[in-house]
C-alpha cells in the first residue's frame, strides 16, 4: 500500500514537546480526504491530536514513543443512546414500541433511583468503551447520576436530560420539573472536564404538549443548548401526534420553535420528502438507530435520502433494552445492509459512508470536534487488532476499509483512549469496576421488574 503525506505544520510540531507518540501498522484518519497511512504515526499533546501522518514523514520530537502496531482509528460516536437501560435489558421482547414503553419500560423506570441509574450507566460505559465507543449522546432520567457516572468512567458524553411526564413516577416527575432540572444541570456541568456537554432531551412530540415543546425551545435558545428528541420512530406515532398537536411531529417541532434550535432528531423513520426538506432548511441532524428500529419492528430510515439533502447523520445504538446491546460496530454494518436491501441496490450506502456515520458523521451531528484524527481535534482513538483472519487479504487501502466495516468487529478492539487517556487496555475497561457493576445491575434490575 502507498503512503500519503502527513498533516499539520512541521515547524510547529518540531517545536512542541509531545506527551505521547503512537506508531501503528495502519492509521485510518476519517478526515475529509479519507487518508490512510501504513505505517502511521499519531502524536498527542494535552489530549489533542498534534500530528498524524506516515511514519517516514514524522517530525523529530521529544516524545514518549509507543510502537503499538495494529490499526489506529477514531473512536466511534454513539449519536443516540440510553445506556442506563442496562438495568432493563431484554424487557418486553417482542412488543411494538407503544406497548413496549407502557407495559415494560415506563413501569420499571418509575421505580428508578439515582443510585440505580449511576450503576446502570457505569455498566453501559464499560460496554461502550470495550466496543471502541469513545463518545455517547445520552437521553435519560436522573441525569445528575448519569453525569457523575460518565465523568467517573472517562467517556465523552453529550447528556440531554429527559423532559416529559413519566407515568407513575409521582408529582415531581412532570415535564416542567424535568426542564427546570435540566437547565440547572446545564448551568452547573456543561463543559465539565472538557468531556461533558449538557443539552435538553424533550422525549417526543407524542409525550409532550405544545406548551412543553415551546418551553423547551425557549430554554434551549437561552442556553444555546442542543435539543435531542425522538421523532417519527413508528408509523402509529403519527396518529397520536396529530391528535395532540393537529399536525405531524416535524411540523409540531417547527411551530413550537424547536427547529429554530440546534436539533438532533433520533430515528426519523417515518418522514416524507417534504419533512426531510424542512429538516435540511433548519439544519436538523439525524441519529439513525438501525438495530433498535429493526428489533421493535419500527421500520427503516431513509438514510441515503437524508445524506443526499446534506443532512448531518450519525448512528446510534438506542438503549440496551431495545437493541439489546451497546455495540456500535453492529450498527455501522447493519445501516448499509438495510439501506441496500430496501433499495435493492448494493451502492445505496457506501462502505466508507457507513464508517463515517459511526465516526466523523456522528461527531458532526453532535457538534463535537471528535470522530477523526486531524490535528487540533480531541485525541479519542482506538486500536484494532490486525492479526486476524478478518483482515486477510487486504491489498490496498480501499480493501482494508472494506474489511474494517464488513469483516472486523468490536471483538478486535484492544485499546481505547479518550482525550489521550487510555481507558481500555488489552480489552479490559480500566476506568470502571465492571465486575461490581454487573453485580449491582443484576440485583437492582430484579427489584425494578417487581421481583
Amino acid at each position: 500500500m502507498t503512503q500519503t503525506a502527513g498533516q499539520g505544520s512541521g515547524s510547529d510540531v518540531r517545536a512542541t514537546a509531545f506527551v505521547a507518540r503512537y506508531v501503528g501498522d495502519v492509521v485510518v484518519t476519517m478526515d475529509e480526504d479519507r487518508r490512510v497511512y501504513q505505517p502511521g504515526v499519531l502524536d498527542v499533546v494535552d489530549g489533542r491530536v498534534a500530528w498524524v501522518g506516515a511514519a517516514t514523514d514524522a517530525p523529530a520530537a521529544a516524545a514518549v514513543e509507543r510502537r503499538i502496531g495494529g490499526l489506529l482509528m477514531p473512536g466511534l460516536v454513539n449519536a443516540h443512546g440510553h445506556s442506563p437501560m442496562t438495568l432493563l435489558r431484554g424487557a418486553g421482547d417482542g412488543l411494538p414500541l407503544a406497548r413496549w414503553l407502557s407495559e415494560a419500560i415506563w413501569p420499571r423506570e418509575a421505580r428508578l433511583t439515582p443510585d440505580d441509574v449511576w450503576w446502570g450507566t457505569q455498566l453501559g460505559c464499560a460496554e461502550l468503551l470495550r466496543a471502541g465507543v469513545t463518545t455517547t449522546c445520552e437521553l435519560y432520567l436522573h441525569s445528575r447520576a448519569v453525569a457523575d457516572a460518565v465523568l467517573a468512567a472517562g467517556i465523552r458524553c453529550v447528556l440531554t436530560p429527559g423532559v416529559f411526564d413519566l407515568p407513575g413516577a409521582g408529582p415531581d416527575s412532570t415535564w416542567q420539573r424535568c426542564l427546570e432540572d435540566a437547565a440547572q444541570l446545564h448551568r452547573e456541568l456543561d463543559g465539565r472536564d472538557g468531556r461533558l456537554v449538557v443539552g435538553l432531551g424533550p422525549h417526543s412530540a407524542y409525550t409532550l404538549p405544545s406548551e412543553g415543546l415551546t418551553a423547551v425551545a425557549e430554554v434551549a435558545a437561552q442556553l444555546d443548548a442542543l435539543v435531542h428528541v425522538h421523532l417519527a420512530e413508528t408509523s402509529a406515532e403519527d396518529d397520536v401526534v396529530r391528535a395532540r398537536h393537529g399536525c405531524g411531529a416535524p411540523e409540531a417541532l417547527a411551530r413550537t420553535g424547536i427547529l429554530d434550535c440546534r436539533v438532533l432528531a433520533a430515528h426519523a423513520v417515518w418522514v416524507t420528502d417534504d419533512e426531510l426538506d424542512l429538516f435540511a432548511r433548519h439544519g436538523v441532524a439525524i441519529a439513525h438507530c438501525p438495530q433498535s428500529n429493526a428489533k421493535l419492528g419500527s421500520g427503516i430510515a431513509r438514510v441515503p435520502a437524508m445524506l443526499a439533502r446534506g443532512l448531518r447523520v450519525g448512528i446510534g445504538t438506542d438503549g440496551p433494552a431495545s437493541n439489546d446491546n451497546l455495540d456500535l460496530w453492529e450498527e455501522l454494518r447493519l445501516a448499509p445492509l438495510l439501506a441496500r436491501a430496501a433499495a435493492c441496490d448494493a451502492s445505496a450506502l457506501g462502505t466508507v459512508d457507513a464508517l463515517r456515520l459511526a465516526t466523523s458523521g456522528g461527531a458532526a451531528a453532535l457538534g463535537l470536534d471528535c470522530g477523526s484524527l486531524v490535528p487540533g481535534r480531541v485525541a479519542d482513538f482506538v486500536r484494532v487488532e490486525l492479526e486476524d483472519a478478518a483482515f486477510v487479504p487486504a491489498r490496498s487501502h480501499a480493501e482494508l476499509l472494506t474489511l474494517l466495516v464488513w469483516a472486523a468487529s468490536s471483538r478486535l478492539v484492544t485499546d481505547v483512549w479518550v482525550a489521550g487517556r487510555q481507558l481500555v487496555s488489552d480489552g479490559v475497561c480500566r476506568s470502571v469496576d465492571e465486575a461490581r457493576a454487573r453485580r449491582e445491575v443484576a440485583v437492582r434490575s430484579q427489584r425494578l421488574a417487581g421481583g
